[in-house]
């Protein structure tokens, strides 16, 4: 089943800014929290129980000097059953307000069912939420106020995975009282591989809700489309033992992209902008544990590094 992805959780998310996060292969054995600070400003905060899952998991990105706070905010918090399924995320963004998701599984363990629900921050695109900056252990985020409101509410939103019997197809759709919607998202498999996410509505491909994936040996190709069925942007992602790399190339706005992970972490990116020929790139060097350090971006308009600080707390054995 295609990784889930629709809410937008900070663990998950590649496209955000100095985000951070492990893999199995990269997580520390025994890490508690990490605390990760550029200067004195703290950039992400993440901790795990015992049995290395992300319980907590606190994100700021600097947006601009005359933005409210400077920093946007997102905190998730995540729990778990006695079978390390998540069961629940909440999610508070200092933007926007907070979103709780509950997840429901079948017997083989497959997600089957995604609860919603939302609480928006009035004042939006001002960082109405800024004051959610100072919560910064699961403690506090359990004791919010707006986390209270959103665990209270009730109006949920369902989101239904479904199966065939040998899960070579899968569809999901929002349940809105009644039984058979007319929009859903249809999965094809071939030889277990993805090719194909397809909204259809009354069995009309909606284009510009669309993308085809193909496969050619380690490195998959997902082509998106605009309303018009024009080609809008290709993303390749190249998986080898080492490294991930993501290449964006933007046919409608004239982009190319490139980033390469380590894990989840990113070592490298490139960009350019084929219109006015500009180019920028940013590396990364990383601690003992995979994390940054130090970022050096160089561009023909400037150059700087910025030095990362990062503070660890394990369980003792």
């Amino acid at each position: 089943m295609p990784e889930y992805e629709d809410v937008m959780m900070t663990s998950n998310t590649f496209n955000l800014p100095f985000n951070i996060n492990f893999t199995s292969e990269t997580f520390p054995q025994n890490l508690k929290r990490i605390v990760q600070k550029k200067d004195d400003e703290i950039l992400n905060i993440l901790e795990y129980d015992k049995s290395g899952n992300l319980i907590f998991k606190y994100y700021r990105q600097y947006v601009s000097d005359n933005w409210n706070g400077k920093y946007l905010t997102i905190i998730e918090r995540n729990t778990y059953d006695a079978n390390n399924r998540m069961i629940q995320t909440i999610i508070l963004h200092s933007n926007t307000g907070a979103d709780k998701n509950l997840y429901e599984y079948d017997f083989v363990g497959n997600l089957k069912l995604v609860l919603k629900t939302h609480i928006e921050a009035s004042g939006i695109n001002d960082n109405p939420w800024r004051y959610i900056e100072n919560i910064k252990t699961f403690t506090d985020f359990d004791e919010d106020k707006n986390v209270g409101k959103i665990q209270r509410k009730k109006d949920f939103s369902k989101e239904v995975y479904e199966y065939d019997s040998e899960k070579n197809q899968v569809k999901n759709y929002f349940y809105e009282r009644k039984k058979n919607p007319s929009n859903f998202y249809l999965y094809k498999f071939e030889n277990d591989k993805l090719i194909s996410k397809i909204l259809y509505e009354d069995e009309t491909i909606d284009y510009s809700n669309s993308y085809f994936l193909s496969y050619q040996d380690n490195v998959s190709i997902k082509t998106i489309y605009d309303n018009n069925k024009k080609i809008s942007k290709i993303i390749k992602e190249t998986n080898d033992s080492s490294e991930k790399i993501i290449e964006d190339e933007g046919k409608e706005y004239n982009y190319l992209q490139k980033k390469v992970f380590k894990g989840k972490v990113l070592i490298s990116l490139y960009n350019k902008n084929y219109d006015n020929n500009e180019e920028d790139t940013e590396k990364y060097e990383l601690d003992k544990y995979n994390l940054p350090v130090k970022m050096i971006h160089q561009s023909a308009l400037e150059n700087f590094t910025i030095v990362f600080t990062n503070d660890y707390t394990f369980y003792q054995e």
